[in-house]
């Protein structure tokens, strides 16, 4: 017989009693005790987003430097590879003249100086240092494809050369010693400020004060020059008129009274930069007479490397003027500066129509100055071409024989001195390379040793950013 069946409550009670193994759980409440598994799988794909972003930065950034480096390495040697094609050309420029020397004398009656091929090396190496630019241009193309060892070297490199002899020199001479060491540099310096014209253009320079709170002449800065690289400790006397120095009472007083005191050095130059040391020389000085063009090196008038002697083929018409008119102070070339202006803008006209070298000598820029010389000489030929009154003619100046005598050692045109500054490019790195370079045939080792100059010359100075 069937049992009788429980109340509707009971029953109720009994079927929750028999649900509850279904949903217990020790440690969670019945509410939150769902999803629990999803939320275990995003814990556990956050945890592997971020070791996998950890191992991609690691792993990129262990590439990019990888790559950065490989870079950098083939700027660097495609840097040095333009510096020693430099050299070669260099070494190579006496034959290069000897087969341009028939048509030279054809066309001006006379032997050519020495050829500044330095300036061409960019152009001439250009297959060398930009060989996929060269292919595309058409440059020699059916020679570069088939030249042996010439491809793509997946970097490039630019070449800077020129000549440190076509600026004013500012540090102790390479062959000049004691009053008349010092009485060359003064005079350059002085003529290159404008000093003997009258106005000058660069008075206002001397008006004010300096940055260092004292007033700085043109005689008080000449001297302070040349007091840094003397051996002495006696205060240098520039007398511009009399076209002498004079040595009396300390150089260094001046320093002592500086904010942050120093004393001179005493010893020759060894950067361009250390010439900010001396007295009165600031942004402005700098920006007109050192260096007008950071970016540009071959526009700079001054120099540390230089002999003293100055190239009329290739110095810029302002260092010309300021070596001529340290011994032609009376002339109005160097007294007037409508003549200056007419001198410079003549000569940068002359070699951006014809940049050749138009002096074999020294005296041949001299006869120039003077307007002389037979019809293929320089000023005959401007003056049938331009016309007696033309206002971009100089007024010819006349040299006497005593400064004909000074002059013409002053002026050379070789180059023993250069400067050549590469800068190699691969992918984003890029290396420049700073050097000046001694050809000079006069140079020995220092002793004990013995030997010549290298056919390549020798390095003064090395540098690589």
């Amino acid at each position: 017989m069937r049992p009788p069946s429980p109340p509707s409550s009971q029953r109720l009670s009994t079927i929750r009693v028999a649900k509850k193994p279904y949903h217990y759980h020790p440690m969670l409440p019945p509410q939150k005790r769902r999803g629990i598994a999803l939320v275990m799988a995003m814990i556990t794909l956050a945890i592997l987003t971020v070791t996998l972003a950890d191992m991609q930065q690691t792993t990129l950034a262990s590439f990019l430097a990888a790559t950065t480096e490989r870079d950098r390495l083939r700027a660097e040697f495609m840097a040095k590879s333009g510096l020693n094609l430099t050299r070669l050309l260099v070494a190579q420029e006496p034959v290069i003249r000897n087969a341009v020397t028939p048509t030279y004398q054809l066309f001006l009656g006379r032997p050519p100086p020495q050829l500044p091929v330095w300036a061409y090396a960019d152009l001439v190496f250009r297959p060398f240092c930009k060989y996929s630019e060269s292919i595309e241009s058409g440059l020699g193309s059916s020679l570069l494809l088939g030249a042996e060892g010439l491809g793509e070297t997946h970097a490039e490199c630019e070449i800077l050369a020129f000549a440190e002899n076509s600026r004013i020199n500012l540090n102790d001479p390479l062959f000049f010693d004691g009053d008349r060491a010092r009485t060359s540099v003064a005079m350059q310096f002085f003529a290159l400020m404008g000093g003997y014209q009258s106005p000058s253009p660069f008075d206002p320079l001397f008006e004010g004060l300096d940055p260092d709170g004292q007033h700085s002449t043109r005689q008080d800065i000449v001297s302070a020059l040349i007091d840094w690289w003397d051996y002495d400790t006696e205060r240098t006397n520039f007398d511009p008129g009399g076209a002498k120095v004079t040595v009396g009472g300390p150089e260094e007083d001046i320093y002592l009274r500086f904010d942050d005191p120093y004393r001179p050095k005493n010893a020759p130059f060894d950067s361009l930069e250390e010439i900010r040391l001396i007295r009165g020389i600031g942004d402005d000085f700098w920006a007109t007479f050192i260096e007008p063009d950071p970016e540009h090196p071959e526009r700079r008038l001054v120099t540390i490397y230089g002999s003293g002697s100055v190239n009329p083929n290739e110095a810029p018409p302002q260092v010309l003027l300021a070596r001529v008119c340290s011994v032609l102070t009376d002339q109005s070339l160097c007294t007037d500066p409508m003549e200056a202006a007419r001198f410079i803008q003549l000569i940068t006209t002359l070699r951006m129509l014809a940049p050749i070298p138009f002096f074999s000598s020294g005296s041949d820029f001299l006869t120039f100055l003077e307007g002389g010389g037979g019809p293929r000489d320089l000023y005959p030929m401007l003056l049938s071409f331009l016309g007696q009154d033309n206002p971009l003619l100089f007024k010819p100046v006349r040299i006497r024989p005593e400064q004909r005598q000074t002059l013409e050692p002053l002026l050379v045109t070789g180059a023993k001195i250069l400067s050549i500054n590469v800068t190699g490019r691969s992918g984003r790195a890029v290396v420049k390379l700073k050097t000046v370079m001694n050809f000079h045939e006069r140079w020995t080792p220092p002793p004990p040793n013995a030997g010549t100059m290298p056919g390549l010359g020798i390095f003064y100075y090395y540098r690589i950013e």
